[in-house]
């Protein structure tokens, strides 16, 4: 029989181990991300402004982010949201895990975002003009950084083109 012929084959778990480990870490970067928990207080959409209370400064543009720096966090990050005001991002810190490619999708994203891509205080790539699924059986892509990052900022769909971010511009958390 060919099924247990496959089975008598040296199969050697160990060596599996690791690959199905990192494979289950990578995929759980980029997999479901929890609703949105409510956040106590008058109205959601004043809230959701308290989010955004760090500077950051890239290239000559200043703008509010919330970072998001544990597993939780980052597998949250904007999925659920409504909106980004003009001002305002996401900064996904990837310290924890130095020489990462994280990967990004837009389940449950509701508006379209761009990328950028950050290691060691400078922009490496942007991936601009993201679509938010239509519907939530759209198949969705997964994005990654062009080379091992630190930082991912996610900022609205046009952002960086609009306030001319570009690959090399410096990063500042103020």
């Amino acid at each position: 029989m060919r099924y247990a012929g496959v089975m008598k084959r040296n199969f050697n778990l160990k060596k599996l181990t690791l690959p199905a480990a990192v494979a289950l870490i990578s995929l759980g970067m980029a997999c479901n991300r929890a609703p949105v928990p409510p956040v106590p207080g008058p109205t959601a959409a004043n809230n959701t402004q308290n989010f955004y209370t760090v500077v950051l400064q890239i290239g000559t543009q200043q703008l509010l982010v919330q970072i998001a720096k544990t597993n939780a966090e980052r597998e949250q990050g904007l999925s659920g949201r409504n909106a980004l005001s003009d001002n305002q991002g996401m900064l996904f810190d990837f310290s924890d895990t130095p020489g990462g490619t994280p990967g990004f999708w837009m389940k449950d994203m509701k508006f379209d975002l761009d990328f950028i891509w950050i290691n060691q205080g400078k922009v490496i790539g942007i991936t601009p003009n993201v679509s938010a699924p239509k519907s939530p059986n759209d198949i969705l892509k997964t994005y990654y950084p062009p080379s091992p990052v630190d930082e991912v900022l996610e900022v609205n769909s046009g952002w960086a083109k609009l306030h001319n971010i570009k690959v090399g511009d410096v990063v500042i958390l103020k």
